[in-house]
């Protein structure tokens, strides 16, 4: 079925009395049921005499971000309409992006991506902003090498990772930049979720878009298509448009690196569930792109 839309009555969609919302609008729910990938989202559309936006549970980071740093600036990303507090939480209204995600990958999406990204960090390379960002991801990473204990080679390859993070280069991160958190619209690749994003290593989303995807489903991982040609097809293209860079050999080792990073978040969860044994963590996918990473560095 892919991501659908569900259909939610007026009285139970949340900040509907803080919004005023009449009769007139409609909502409906964001939701996934692709393969194993399975999720109803805080996202809903309402629509109403014709017209479309996206309400979203949000936080002030994340409009913090729409609000300073895309105030003007054309990038692809989805207009902020302000927000509103409703028990505790934080509601954003923005702009509804119609058209595709990013899940079935292709040349056009790996060229849009390209220009999406290098846009934003072009402008915010090394930007100073932000620093409260980077110290809670640099606290969390650093938590997250303790789950390879007994792992030893992965822990040497996350040792790589930790001791290059203090000297990337920084910018302008969504910081969950997944093939579902992208839509084409109009030849462009918008970025449509930046509830983690900050001033973080540039390769953090060049990692999270191209490291998910597979050229067949597989087990426990998620449903995006992605083969080794478009992965350099997207890569060649964003290096390219970069205006301030290193050589390709260090850029492209910061990305072995942070896909590296993408793995390891994943392989943490199974490492730390009792349930699951090493044998089936050993045989799964996120285990498996993780030696092949390790053993590209």
């Amino acid at each position: 079925m892919g991501a659908y839309l569900e259909p939610v009555p007026l009285d139970a969609l949340p900040a509907a009395k803080e919004l005023k919302l009449d009769s007139s609008v409609t909502a409906e729910r964001f939701c996934d049921n692709d393969g194993e990938y399975k999720r109803r989202y805080n996202v809903y559309k309402l629509t109403a005499n014709g017209k479309a936006c996206v309400l979203k549970k949000s936080d002030s980071q994340e409009t913090a971000i729409y609000r300073d740093f895309f105030q003007g600036r054309g990038f692809a990303v989805p207009e902020y309409f302000g927000s509103v507090e409703c028990d505790g939480a934080v509601w954003m209204l923005m702009e509804y992006i119609e058209g595709p995600d990013l899940r079935r990958f292709d040349r056009e999406m790996a060229l849009a991506c390209a220009e999406t990204l290098s846009q934003v960090q072009n402008v915010y390379w090394d930007s100073a902003a932000g620093g409260s960002r980077f110290q809670r991801y640099w606290e969390r990473v650093n938590r997250r090498c303790r789950c390879l204990q007994d792992y030893p080679e992965l822990a040497k390859g996350y040792g790589m990772f930790l001791s290059r993070q203090l000297d990337c280069p920084r910018t302008l991160c969504s910081g969950d930049f997944l093939q579902c958190n992208g839509i084409l619209h109009n030849g462009r690749a918008y970025m449509i979720d930046w509830g983690f994003g900050g001033i973080l290593p540039y390769t953090l989303d060049i990692a999270r878009l191209i490291a998910h995807g597979a050229e067949e489903p597989e087990p426990g991982a998620f449903p995006f298509y992605m083969d080794a040609e478009l992965r350099s097809h997207f890569l060649r293209a964003h290096y390219e448009r970069l205006e301030h860079k290193p050589d390709w050999e260090r850029y492209i080792q910061d990305v072995k690196l942070a896909a590296l990073n993408e793995y390891v978040e994943f392989l943490e969860v199974l490492i730390n569930d009792p349930e699951t044994s090493r044998e089936e963590i050993t045989a799964g996918f996120y285990y498996r792109r993780a030696m092949e990473t390790v053993q590209a560095l």
